[in-house]
């Protein structure tokens, strides 16, 4: 057995820790521009390019910072950026003033949909900021993990034995592991793995996240405490002996 963890950020376009980094850096001027200009707001941000690193994100950065300077209303990019900024006053259904941050972050949640990053910045009077930003394509998270599979499959697996993978997927939250398992994205990237040429060393694929790690009840964790995928064509699939550890639970 081998043991990978797999940070979903690899398959991410806009990676979470740069996207914290962002609003981190950005909410003290935002608190300075809602004071001078008092209001409810919302900055749509497509990013094709995704941010990843930081040289993206002060570039990111610095185009906001400019374009609430210079009070524009929209930032279609430029040379070495295709990312497209709009500010529109926010129109929510359902939002009132008093709304508090978690209740306005659930109603952005239901209409910008569990890909979209989202920050609130409040201020005096009621005033509220909202960045919502998207990349150009969906999170390949489930991909991720399977190129991590031929990875190790091919660095770390001889093929003397039956092997199995075993992956720890970290930094994801309830939604995201949840939706993973839901939609079948991850089986199915992990059955697709064991039609390879790299599966043929392995008999089996486990995955958990740390909600299994730290005994969170179904839907939130896995049934089972993990995932399984047996390989159905690897020689060693039907070893009596193997059953306990590479029946799938899926």
């Amino acid at each position: 057995m081998v043991c990978e963890t797999v940070s979903a950020e690899e398959g991410r376009p806009v990676h979470r820790g740069d996207w914290y980094a962002l609003v981190d850096r950005i909410t003290p001027e935002l608190q300075a521009w809602l004071a001078a200009h008092p209001g409810r707001y919302l900055l749509k941000m497509t990013l094709p390019d995704g941010i990843s690193g930081p040289d993206q994100l002060t570039l990111l950065h610095q185009r906001i910072s400019e374009m609430l300077a210079a009070e524009r209303r929209q930032d279609l990019g430029g040379a070495g950026s295709q990312a497209v900024l709009k500010l529109d006053p926010l129109m929510l259904a359902g939002t009132q003033a008093s709304d508090q941050a978690g209740g306005l972050l659930a109603r952005l949640r239901a209409q910008f949909g569990p890909e979209a990053h989202l920050a609130v910045t409040t201020g005096g009077s009621g005033s509220v900021f909202v960045m919502a930003a998207r990349a150009g394509r969906e999170n390949e998270v489930a991909a991720a993990v399977a190129r991590r599979l031929g990875q190790a499959a091919e660095a770390r697996l001889s093929g003397a034995l039956p092997g199995i993978v075993a992956v720890f997927l970290e930094d994801l939250d309830r939604t995201e592991w949840r939706g993973l398992r839901d939609r079948l994205d991850l089986e199915g990237a992990v059955r697709r793995f064991l039609t390879s040429g790299p599966a043929r060393r392995v008999v089996a694929v486990t995955c958990a996240s740390r909600f299994e790690m730290f005994g969170a009840s179904p839907p939130d964790a896995a049934e089972g405490a993990e995932l399984r995928f047996r390989n159905p064509g690897h020689p060693a699939a039907k070893v009596a002996a193997l059953a306990p550890g590479i029946l799938s639970s899926m």
